[in-house]
C-alpha cells in the first residue's frame, strides 16, 4: 500500500507502510476528507487550526459538551466511548493517528453524542466550526463528499448495534475479529496477526459483554484452532472457519 500523509505540526510526514489496506467504510482519514477540498481551502482551513496535546487518561471532549469542533489525531489514539448510568461503559471505537473525528458536532452544531479521551500521550489539530463550515458551504462538491463519508459512518455504526444488540457471542467475536484485521492485520508468514494494543477488557467494551465473557470465547476459538493469543496480539490461523461462524 502506497505510503499516506498527513499534516502534523507544520510539517507532512509519511506514514508506514501497512500489509491490508483499511476500510474506507470504516474509517474517516485525513487525506481523503481534506481531499475534498481544492487546495488553496485546504490550506487555508489547515493554517487555521490549532494545535493541543493531552495526557494518557485526559478527555478531549465528553458527552453532551458542545464545544463545536473536528479533530485530526497527529500522535497518539483516542477512545471514543459512551457510560451507562450503572457505570458500564461501551467502547465505540479508536482514533487513530491520521484520523478525523468530531465531525459531527461540527456539522450540525447538536452535543456530542461520545467521550472522546487521550489512550495515551496525543496531539490533535483542532478545526472550528467557524472556520469550517464557510469553506464547506463554498465548495459544493466537498459538501456531498462529506455526506456521503457520514453515511458510511453511519452503516457501520448501525452494523455495530446489530453486532452488540442481536447476536450470539460466537458471531459477535468472530465477526469483531475479522473486522480488526482488516484494520490492524499485519501479514506474518501466511497468516494474519492483529496488533490493536486492546486487552481483553476493551474487546468486551466494544461488544457490550464482560471480561471474562471474552476471555471464555477466545480461549474456545483457541482450542478449536481458529485463533492463537500471544499478550494483546491476536492470531487468526483459519479466517475462513471465522467468516462461517460470523456468518
Amino acid at each position: 500500500m502506497e505510503e499516506r500523509k498527513i499534516f502534523a505540526d507544520g510539517h507532512y510526514e509519511s506514514l508506514p507502510n501497512s500489509n491490508v489496506e483499511q476500510s474506507y467504510v470504516d474509517r474517516l482519514r485525513y487525506d481523503g476528507f481534506f481531499s475534498l477540498f481544492p487546495p488553496s481551502v485546504r490550506s487555508s482551513i489547515i493554517d487555521q487550526a490549532v494545535y493541543k496535546s493531552y495526557d494518557a487518561g485526559t478527555f478531549v471532549y465528553n458527552r453532551g459538551d458542545t464545544d463545536a469542533f473536528m479533530g485530526v489525531v497527529t500522535s497518539g489514539r483516542l477512545r471514543m466511548s459512551m457510560t451507562a448510568t450503572d457505570g458500564r461503559g461501551v467502547l465505540v471505537g479508536l482514533v487513530e493517528r491520521g484520523e478525523v473525528f468530531g465531525e459531527t458536532t461540527l456539522l450540525d452544531g447538536m452535543p456530542r453524542t461520545t467521550d472522546a479521551e487521550a489512550e495515551v500521550t496525543t496531539t490533535l489539530m483542532i478545526i472550528k466550526r467557524d472556520v469550517f463550515l464557510p469553506a464547506l458551504r463554498a465548495n459544493p462538491d466537498a459538501m456531498f463528499g462529506v455526506i456521503e463519508m457520514l453515511c458510511n459512518r453511519l452503516r457501520i455504526y448501525l452494523d455495530t448495534i446489530d453486532l452488540i444488540a442481536l447476536q450470539n457471542l460466537p458471531k459477535r467475536l468472530a465477526r469483531h475479529l475479522l473486522r480488526l484485521s482488516s484494520e490492524y492485520g499485519i501479514q506474518e508468514n501466511g497468516q494474519i496477526v492483529i496488533r490493536a494494543g486492546l486487552n481483553q477488557a476493551s474487546l468486551g467494551q466494544q461488544l457490550a459483554t464482560s471480561r471474562e465473557s471474552i476471555n471464555k470465547q477466545l480461549k474456545a476459538f483457541t482450542g478449536q484452532g481458529l485463533i492463537s493469543q500471544k499478550g494483546n496480539d491476536i492470531t487468526l490461523l483459519a479466517p475462513e472457519k471465522l467468516r462461517n461462524i460470523a456468518c
